[in-house]
C-alpha cells in the first residue's frame, strides 16, 4: 500500500479539459442532428409512400371487365410509381441499396362475393364500410443508426417498419353487374305475365336491351 500511495501523483492542472468537453459535445450534437435529419426525411418519404398507396387504390377502384383486371391495374400502377427514375434510388424494392424499402409486390383486396378484404386486420363495425383497397410494407432503413455515445436504434437488425394502406371502395365490375343486376332484371322482365306488363312492342324478348354505365 505504501508503494501504491507513493507512486500515485494527482493531476495538478486542467489544461485540455475544455477541448475534451468540446469534442464530446460536438460528437453528441452531430449524432442528434443525424437522428433529426433521418426522422424528418423518413416522415417526408412516408407521405410519398402514402400517395403511392392512394394512386394504386384509385387505379384498383375504377370499374373494369372483372375483378382480376382491377387488381392487375393496381399492381401495375404500384410498380410504375416505385420504378419512377426519381423515386427508384430512394424506394429500392430489392435487397440492399436505397434508404427505404417497399414491398416487392402490393397486397390488393377488393372484397366482393369471392374476394378478400382487410377486415381481419382492421375489424369493421356495423356502421363502417368493408376495408378494401391496397397495402404494402414501408421500411425506413435510414433509421437503422449507430450513434456514438447514444447507441444503436435497432437491436435485432430489422429496424422500423410500418404498413402503408390505401382503402377505397372499388366500383362494381362489368361481370358483377351482369350477374347480380342486369341478368336477373332482364330475366325477371321476360318472366312477367304479358297481361301485367308489355315489353316495348310486340315480339318482346328481342326488344329489351340492357344498357351499362361504368359496368352497370
Amino acid at each position: 500500500m505504501k508503494t501504491l500511495r507513493g507512486s500515485y501523483k494527482p493531476l495538478k492542472n486542467s489544461r485540455g479539459m475544455i477541448s475534451t468537453e468540446f469534442i464530446f459535445a460536438l460528437v453528441l450534437c452531430a449524432g442528434l442532428c443525424i437522428i433529426l435529419f433521418s426522422l424528418n426525411f423518413t416522415l417526408t418519404m412516408a407521405e410519398v409512400a402514402q400517395y403511392i398507396a392512394f394512386s394504386s387504390a384509385r387505379a384498383h377502384a375504377a370499374g373494369h371487365v372483372d375483378q382480376d383486371k382491377q387488381e392487375q391495374l393496381a399492381k401495375d400502377k404500384y410498380k410504375e410509381l416505385v420504378n419512377n427514375p426519381i423515386l427508384k434510388p430512394l424506394f429500392n424494392s430489392s435487397a440492399g441499396g436505397g434508404w427505404f424499402k417497399l414491398s416487392d409486390d402490393i397486397d390488393v383486396r377488393g372484397g366482393g362475393p369471392n374476394g378478400r378484404n382487410f377486415d381481419e386486420d382492421y375489424p369493421a363495425t356495423a356502421d363502417r364500410a368493408p376495408q378494401v383497397g391496397v397495402r404494402f410494407d414501408f421500411q425506413p432503413k435510414i433509421l437503422n443508426l449507430k450513434i456514438a455515445f447514444l447507441g444503436s436504434t435497432s437491436e435485432d437488425g430489422e429496424g422500423f417498419s410500418a404498413k402503408i394502406t390505401g382503402f377505397l371502395i372499388r366500383e362494381p365490375t362489368q361481370k358483377e353487374c351482369w350477374e347480380l343486376q342486369v341478368k336477373p332484371r332482364y330475366t325477371n322482365i321476360l318472366n312477367l305475365e304479358s297481361g301485367r306488363f308489355k315489353l316495348l312492342g310486340s315480339g318482346g324478348e328481342n326488344k329489351y336491351v340492357p344498357m351499362e354505365d361504368n359496368g352497370c
